[in-house]
């Protein structure tokens, strides 16, 4: 009998102690060590953001959160110019945001659902193609625009209708106004 309980506890140990190592090894973290040894870096699978709001965040949130430098620039850059984002699709209206930085921003960004968001208001009579690209006029919107303002003014939100159009002004005129 003593035999047979000695047996049990020995068994019971060696099982304890195999789970135990199984559970530290499952447990740690995955490393991968650069060229310098220096420095630790998790593994890209092991990577995992929480969703930031786009309209919140500023330059270090973008920077921690996985964006380069430049894409943190040009992110902050835009939040200056337009205002509030209502939607991460306006992003790609940033220049050089390419396919690849949009797919990181739907995957590390979202635009909180409150009403509070506001835009700045530009006139449109001193805009750059640049700058009326970030509105978010098309390519052939911007040449009718440019085309205009280089004879002429545009006074009115008529003016502007007519020349791109009712559905792109109703996008747009939170952003627009006509004079100083």
């Amino acid at each position: 009998m003593k035999v047979k309980m000695i047996v049990f506890l020995v068994i019971l140990v060696i099982m304890g102690n195999v789970l135990k190592i199984f559970i530290n090894e499952t447990s740690k973290p995955k490393v991968e060590i650069d060229e310098s040894g220096l420095v630790y870096k998790k593994k890209k699978d092991e990577v995992s953001h929480e969703k930031i709001d786009i309209n919140k965040a500023e330059y270090e949130d973008f920077i921690s959160t996985g964006f380069t430098k430049s894409q943190a620039e040009k992110l902050v850059k835009y939040k200056e110019f337009i205002g509030d984002v209502y939607s991460l699709e306006e992003l790609p209206r940033i220049k050089g945001f390419g396919k690849s930085s949009i797919e990181k921003a739907n995957d590390i960004l979202y635009v909180s659902a409150d009403g509070d968001k506001t835009r700045n208001k530009h006139n449109i009579n001193k805009l750059s193609e640049v700058e009326l690209k970030l509105i978010g006029f098309n390519n052939k919107e911007i040449k009718k625009i440019l085309t205009v303002l280089k004879k002429a003014k545009i006074r009115t939100n008529i003016e502007l209708i007519d020349i791109i159009g009712e559905e792109k002004y109703s996008e747009t005129e939170q952003m627009i106004k006509f004079s100083e």
